[in-house]
């Protein structure tokens, strides 16, 4: 005989509650990624009545208090995903006001009642009219209730069947599975990890499915004592029985749960696989729902998680959030999280978590989710070989622009031009990867915004180049006008995406890097006129200008710096081909 454990379960909206022997927990995945728990003492009627604890009796008790409990728990579970700004309606109101606060327990009275008349009608009355007609081929009272449970079997497949390609009722169904394994783990006395409980199998003998398909068979065996009478009266004995059909069923899983002769194998075999319609294999971060919702069950004290269950969590949120690279990014996210490199929370899988970190990790997953560039997110970015900080409100330096850095290298190195200024400077990527690969340059960064002040503040000190490098807050080229400052070269990586294609753009992109930065006007040319046009009072004789440009604007931005007098244009591609750089020389 197996040891007669107290946990069962229920699968509900992203979650999964557990009656143990210390409560109810209801554990859900709620749409932030954390999961949340509530527990509540297990009382029952049964505990302060000696006949509801009778055998059959208790049966059909339990089934009535596993129903309340089941609608409770599922109300509760999708509370939270309700709507933003759903407010209570008018006729929630209205009952709320006609009961005096007690309109929740009316509705479950309500919701029970309308469940127990469409399970009637689905279950009882259609199976038992379809058996009818075969009563005049002459089958017997036994033949005619095996047809009719026959055809009730059927129609319960086909209901699951079809609500099964539902994608909610699909997650549903995963987390039935994974109520099952975590309870077989628990069972067999393993930790309860996630590596631990996926092992399992995902059939479980005391499941809700075995009861129904043991009401069936019990049903048909009383049913066969009543005879065959008229349809009212088939109904009406279906009803009036269903108490001590409930009761033999529930005594029967307790039984199932207990011993393992061949007899209990084979009632429990029909029931078993039927759960390959109503159960589905779960991921990992179901799991650790159920794994959640059992301990607090059991008055298990929850454990430090260890990195690859936080990975595990943070690919399941990520992949379902359609984020390409939730591998890479998770990874990244808590390797932040835990002030170490990538490499560490690769190759330390096994070393747990505090709970303060497991918090902090899962708002930089709830942030990734929420589509913000994982840059912003980690607060610096790679380029030209150096860790720029980058931060909301600053253009994230793409790798595209490297192409314009390596060009003005070369000509610093060339035409020895010591005085850079670096225009729309954003996060100060150009200027400060300039001066970090040329010891003999100064750079002054300029840009309007004061989150760019703020950016490249820290850059300049982060890689100590504050006696060369100097930040102005200037709206374009003003400032260096007004002060009379002079360059040898102007770079510039200005806004150039029209302003109609913004929208366009990838979710990252427009909803959180600042249109500031990417709005270059009606035909995308706006700042390239106007910066071509300050640059001459600037930029010293033989000085150079270089661009940064969208892959269809080398011609017209060589027409621009040419219609103001500089030569030597040229229009230089890209590794993938696309024009991506114009340079000229100041003719004064």
């Amino acid at each position: 005989m197996k040891k007669d454990y107290a946990v069962g379960g229920q699968a509900i909206i992203e979650g999964v509650m557990m009656r143990g022997n210390k409560g109810i927990a209801t554990a859900i995945r709620i749409p932030d990624g954390t999961i949340k728990v509530e527990f509540k003492n297990a009382s029952s009627i049964r505990d302060k009545n000696k006949i509801l604890r009778i055998p059959i009796i208790r049966g059909f008790v339990a089934l009535i208090e596993s129903l309340v409990t089941g609608i409770e728990t599922l109300n509760y579970s999708s509370s939270f995903f309700e709507e933003e700004g759903n407010s209570e309606s008018s006729i929630e109101r209205f009952l709320n006001k006609l009961f005096k606060g007690k309109s929740d327990k009316i509705l479950m009275g309500i919701i029970l009642s309308v469940s127990f008349i469409i399970s009637g009608i689905i279950f009882i009355l259609i199976p038992t009219i379809i058996a009818n007609l075969f009563k005049k081929l002459g089958f017997s009272n036994v033949g005619l209730n095996i047809i009719e449970g026959v055809f009730r079997v059927s129609i319960f497949m086909m209901y699951i069947l079809a609500i099964s390609k539902m994608e909610d009722i699909y997650r549903l169904l995963q987390y039935h599975g994974a109520e099952h394994k975590t309870i077989f783990c628990y069972e067999a006395k393993e930790d309860l990890t996630v590596g631990n409980v996926m092992k399992y199998k995902r059939f479980h003998p005391r499941c809700g499915t075995n009861f129904l398909f043991l009401v069936m068979i019990v049903s048909i065996i009383l049913l066969s004592i009543t005879g065959w009478s008229s349809l009212g009266e088939r109904v009406l004995y279906r009803i009036l029985l269903l108490p001590i059909v409930s009761g033999f069923s529930f005594e029967i899983i307790k039984w199932l749960s207990k011993s393992n002769s061949k007899l209990s194998k084979m009632l429990a075999y029909p029931g078993l696989k039927l759960q390959m319609l109503t159960t589905r294999e779960p991921d990992e971060a179901q799991v650790e729902v159920a794994i959640a919702s059992l301990k607090a069950a059991e008055g298990i004290k929850e454990t430090d998680k260890t990195i690859g269950e936080l990975l595990n969590m943070g690919n399941e949120i990520l992949k379902e959030s359609s984020i390409p690279s939730y591998i890479l990014d998770t990874q990244l996210l808590l390797a932040k999280t835990l002030d170490v490199d990538k490499l560490y929370v690769i190759t330390n899988r096994n070393l747990k978590v505090s709970p303060k970190e497991e918090k902090e990790f899962m708002e930089l997953i709830n942030l990734r989710k929420g589509s913000m560039p994982i840059k912003y997110i980690l607060g610096k970015t790679e380029f030209m070989g150096i860790d720029l900080n980058v931060k909301e409100g600053v253009l994230i330096p793409r790798p595209d622009t490297e192409n314009l850095v390596e060009i003005v290298l070369e000509y610093i190195e060339k035409e020895n031009y010591e005085n850079i200024c670096d225009l729309c400077t954003g996060s100060g990527a150009i200027g400060i990867s300039l001066a970090y690969h040329k010891d003999n340059i100064n750079v002054h960064c300029i840009d309007i915004s004061p989150i760019s002040n703020e950016v490249v503040l820290e850059n300049i000190n982060k890689f100590g180049l504050s006696d060369r490098v100097r930040f102005i807050n200037s709206d374009l080229l003003k400032i260096p006008i007004k002060e009379g400052y002079k360059y040898d070269v102007l770079v510039s990586n200005p806004p150039y995406i029209k302003s109609e294609e913004i929208d366009t753009l990838m979710e990252d992109v427009k909803s959180f890097e600042p249109h500031l930065a990417l709005d270059g006007g009606e035909d995308g040319l706006i700042f390239y006129k106007t910066i071509t046009r300050e640059s001459k009072e600037i930029l010293n004789s033989k000085g150079l200008i270089a661009f940064e440009i969208g892959k269809d604007q080398g011609i017209e931005v060589s027409e621009i710096l040419s219609s103001f007098g500089y030569k030597n244009i040229k229009i230089i591609k890209d590794l993938s081909g696309f024009d991506r750089v114009v340079i000229g020389k100041n003719s004064i």
